[in-house]
């Protein structure tokens, strides 16, 4: 019921007012590990100390995407974590300087496509006759 209320609250409001993902200079608040370089969640990475932060920083991130993003209910697809993790080393190595949270973005991006838009076994053609079939 909660999930409900704050799911038709947050439409009205992305109904009722311009949505803007940014300041008007391009710039948005980010907290906690998403704050931090590449550079530094490489280094984590490495040396193991401090990435549960940024494992629990992408996993609140991703999982706010599926909320937020239409047709979306698992962003990742079939990856695993690691899979998901490897990848963003790779974008990091190439990119040390820009913000983590850049790098999960850009995960975002790269898994789109071969998003889950239904949870598994979910068969939603009875549902969509119906909402094509009201005026």
């Amino acid at each position: 019921m909660i999930r409900r209320m704050l799911l038709v609250t947050a439409l009205t409001m992305f109904i009722s007012i311009p949505v803007q993902a940014k300041d008007i200079d391009g710039q948005f608040a980010v907290f906690g590990a998403g704050s931090n370089s590449c550079e530094a969640y490489l280094k984590a990475r490495a040396s193991g100390r401090g990435i549960s932060a940024y494992v629990t920083w992408m996993e609140a991130y991703l999982s706010a995407f599926n909320l937020i993003v239409a047709s979306t209910y698992n962003i990742a697809g079939t990856r695993n974590l690691e899979q998901m993790l490897k990848w963003t080393d790779g974008y990091c190595k190439d990119n040390p300087q820009d913000l983590y949270v850049n790098a999960v973005a850009a995960l975002t991006v790269a898994l789109y496509p071969e998003r889950q838009n239904l949870s598994p076994g979910k068969d939603n053609v009875e549902k969509w006759k119906s909402l094509k079939s009201t005026p």
